[in-house]
């Protein structure tokens, strides 16, 4: 049975309320997807400008740190060559960076030319007093290590005439061999420089040994 036209145009009706709702909640969408995706694509961009400004100043604080470095560098290197004397004028130009272990003490440029000038001021204030401590220090560093030299030359003195030659020139050197490594403990654990008395007292100990163990 047919639908009268009142009913069919009703329905019609209705079907096209319903497809233009349809239509405005897919607009709605549609219009705030795009809001959305504008306003995360203008954030994105906000954050990208403020990573290259944060670079930018990074960069500029790097050169500037690089720059301040680089005089400071020529500086001590100035007064290293006014340190040395006659000598100081082989040393030439300021050399270029050498390539260091990662670590916090060689990374900090500021620390290593801290140190740079600590060691040239004692330097040329020549060094620290030493400590009565060390004293006992550098008799026994070169008894010990006068000792080793006599026994290496003993040794070589029983390879031949030609180590026999060799380990007589040994034993000469044996009571001076504990001067380098005293030189050195003097400066890398109390910042001073041995003096007359200190080499003496190191020349001494090795002596008393060379002659302990030659005679023995």
């Amino acid at each position: 049975m047919t639908s009268p036209p009142t009913v069919r145009y009703r329905a019609l009706i209705a079907d096209l309320v319903a497809a233009s709702r349809r239509h405005e909640t897919a607009l709605t969408a549609a219009v705030q997807s795009h809001a959305d995706g504008i306003a995360t694509i203008e954030h994105d961009l906000a954050a990208a400008d403020d990573a290259v400004v944060a670079a930018t100043a990074r960069m500029a604080h790097a050169q500037r740190l690089v720059a301040q470095t680089d005089l400071a560098a020529g500086a001590l290197w100035d007064e290293l060559k006014q340190v040395r004397g006659r000598r100081g004028r082989r040393l030439g130009p300021v050399p270029p960076p050498l390539p260091l272990p990662d670590s916090p003490a060689t990374t900090d440029p500021i620390a290593l030319l801290e140190t740079a000038a600590a060691r040239i001021d004692r330097a040329q204030r020549g060094g620290e007093k030493l400590p009565p401590l060390i004293l006992p220090l550098l008799f026994a560093l070169g008894a010990a290590c006068s000792a080793v030299v006599t026994l290496l030359a003993a040794f070589l003195q029983n390879q031949g005439p030609v180590g026999l030659i060799a380990g007589w020139l040994v034993l000469l050197g044996a009571p001076l061999s504990g001067l380098l490594p005293a030189g050195e403990l003097a400066d890398r654990w109390f910042g001073a420089r041995l003096d007359p008395g200190a080499i003496a007292l190191t020349i001494l100990a090795g002596m008393l040994a060379t002659t302990a163990l030659t005679l023995a």
